[in-house]
């Protein structure tokens, strides 16, 4: 498995609980899973409104600034942008084996975490977030923008969960000024 599908893993099958099947299917040639489309219920289909989720208006590649892209060690293009189960993600991959990942959830708050970790609440600015660890050495960090949406910012590095979670961390922290 790649490095691109273990963040996509930790960002989609970590931190969302949607009903449905959630197994991956072929996809046309890229290396990280796509998931298929759920048929949602009468209560699922009305989407909330960008006011009440708070990040329908929010694009996971332009949440990083050149800047941002640089502190991290990040290339200032995005490896790939796609739609993961819940999450509309972005991530960039180093030459190595450090990526970082962004995903907006407009219909799950933090507190519908799925972790391998018990969530740990922390504050990053001014929100209310929760850092966990997932599968395959992901280490994430969820920013609650409402109760019911948030901005997950996840990183894998090479095995070394300390490094992933410092570096979840740190993205964060430059994610989140540009949060409502």
């Amino acid at each position: 498995m790649t490095f691109a599908a273990a963040l996509a893993v930790g960002l989609s099958g970590c931190s969302s609980e949607t009903p449905g099947n959630a197994s991956p299917t072929e996809n046309s040639g890229g290396n990280t899973p796509s998931f298929p489309e759920d048929s949602p219920t009468d209560e699922e289909t009305t989407s909330p409104s960008e006011s009440e989720s708070g990040t329908t208006g929010l694009e996971p590649c332009e949440l990083f600034t050149e800047q941002d892209l640089a502190a991290l060690g990040l290339p200032s293009e995005p490896k790939e942008e796609e739609e993961l189960g819940p999450a509309r993600s972005c991530y960039w991959q180093t030459s190595g084996s450090h990526l970082v990942g962004v995903g907006i959830i407009d219909e799950l708050g933090i507190d519908q975490v799925q972790s391998e970790t018990p969530p740990e609440p922390l504050t990053v600015g001014s929100h209310d977030a929760v850092q966990y660890t997932g599968a395959l050495d992901v280490c994430a960090v969820s920013i609650a923008v409402t109760d019911s949406s948030r901005v997950d910012v996840s990183s894998v590095a090479g095995g070394d969960m300390a490094k992933a979670c410092d570096h979840a961390k740190q993205a964060a922290e430059l994610v989140e000024p540009k949060l409502p």
